[in-house]
């Protein structure tokens, strides 16, 4: 396994496996007790439609780090793996309480 350091995916671009640019990386989310990175926090690109994709209370995007395919030169995203607004009001109850407790922890830009 090639390990990649987290500040050297800051600003790769996301595009999905169909060719959607999302956006670029800004930050990461994990769970603070078992350190297993969750989201990957993207700043959108300027021409995406965001209301079809889970955001923070900041705009930004919040993608499941189980969405990746791949990290080169972009990280290439699964589109049927990406979260969308949608999808995730059909969940079942408890995976629904537990996706807003991971994907509406208000994640904070820094200065």
């Amino acid at each position: 396994m090639v390990k990649i350091m987290a500040s050297k995916l800051r600003d790769v671009e996301l595009i999905t496996d169909t060719g959607i640019r999302l956006g670029w990386v800004y930050d990461f989310s994990f769970d603070e007790e078992t350190g297993e990175i969750l989201v990957i926090v993207a700043e959108p690109d300027e021409d995406l439609d965001t209301s079809e994709f889970v955001t923070d209370h900041e705009g930004l995007l919040l993608i499941p780090v189980s969405a990746v395919k791949s990290i080169g030169e972009v990280i290439i995203i699964d589109a049927s793996k990406l979260a969308a607004r949608s999808k995730l009001k059909r969940l079942p109850k408890p995976a629904q309480s537990r996706a807003r407790s991971v994907l509406s922890g208000g994640l904070k830009k820094k200065d």
